[in-house]
């Protein structure tokens, strides 16, 4: 028998149960984030090539991208975290805290994570500047982006279809 931090024993169904409940929610939760995602990566890349031809031509694509990328590292966030919780019980205050937890946990490697949070700065931030003073590596940005993010969406969808995952 467990005992909840209340004091009250849990016999081992309750427990079972209540541990399942929590699961089945935090499994709710990721999957919901990863649909926006899978949605997310659909729409950028259904924009095409992101070149100085469109951001001349579109005025607005750019920021637009620009907005999904920051969405697409906030997803991240929330699913690093998540896994971050509930392998260690720890929640990371920061991005690289959660890369670090996802590290840990199973669910990224060393690499990934460096993809998703490039040394130069996150993805959004980085063609931010390009848009502002050199529109000609946006594309180069966006390109390296939707590798990791899609890299990273196949990984957790496989990380969340896995039986021994809490």
């Amino acid at each position: 028998m467990a005992t909840v931090p209340s004091g009250v024993a849990l016999s081992d169904a309750a427990e079972r149960s209540s541990r399942d409940a929590y699961s089945r929610s935090d499994s709710e939760r990721i999957d919901h984030i990863l649909i926006t995602m899978r949605r997310a990566l659909r729409q950028v890349e259904a924009i095409g090539s992101v070149d100085v031809e469109l951001l001349e031509r579109n005025s607005t694509a750019g920021l637009v991208i620009e907005r999904v990328l920051a969405n697409l590292t906030d997803m991240a966030f929330d699913i690093n975290c998540h896994v971050s919780r509930a392998s260690s019980g720890r929640t990371p205050q920061t991005f690289s805290e959660s890369c670090e937890g996802a590290i840990r946990s199973g669910l990224i490697d060393r690499e990934l994570a460096s993809e998703l949070m490039p040394a130069d700065g996150p993805h959004h931030v980085v063609m931010q500047l390009c848009l502002d003073t050199e529109p000609e590596q946006v594309e180069a940005v966006v390109a390296r982006a939707l590798s990791a993010f899609q890299e990273f969406e196949q990984r957790a969808t496989e990380w969340a279809g896995r039986g021994d995952v809490v």
